[in-house]
């Protein structure tokens, strides 16, 4: 399936895959990006392989965020993206969370939680990095949860491509 005319689809799963969480699934897509992952512009473009995680109800109203963080050069730095519960939950890659100070952080997260605003059926927004283990983003134990994604990474090598060289 194809969710956006500048994505590529590289895995789509449209409905629940086993019995993890409530209903978890995921799509892996691929974008053309102008920013390294600490939104640092870049001289060439670079591709980034990123995954949304779907719970039951396949709500792909995700996508409409995704395109906005995308035409606001602000995807670049995200691994995982989902809505679950009324609620976007946006992991970024560990290394940006580390490396950003606290208020590019905090900054980045204003930004994502006004872009949920907008929306016609607002979604609040919790953005945290993929290494923490308390986030929402699927209904199961933390250590589950740490191993799927861990599991979709190892599958799709996630992130931006090729690495910017320093």
């Amino acid at each position: 399936m194809s969710y956006c005319p500048f994505f590529q689809t590289l895995h789509d799963e449209t409905q629940p895959v086993g019995h993890f969480g409530r209903g978890t699934h995921y799509s892996v897509l691929r974008a053309p990006v102008w920013h390294d992952e600490a939104i640092n512009r870049l001289e060439r473009c670079a591709f980034l392989d990123f995954a949304i995680i779907w719970d039951e109800d396949h709500d792909d109203r995700v996508v409409d965020v995704i395109m906005v963080l995308y035409i606001s050069g602000l995807l670049a730095p995200v691994r995982y993206i989902g809505e679950r519960k009324g609620t976007l939950s946006v992991l970024l890659a560990p290394d940006v969370a580390r490396n950003w100070n606290l208020g590019t952080l905090e900054q980045y997260r204003d930004d994502i939680n006004d872009i949920c605003q907008c929306l016609e059926d607002p979604w609040s927004a919790k953005v945290d990095s993929v290494d923490v283990h308390e986030h929402s983003i699927i209904h199961g134990s933390a250590e589950n949860v740490a191993t799927y994604l861990r599991n979709i990474d190892i599958l799709w090598e996630l992130g931006v491509k090729p690495k910017s060289r320093p």
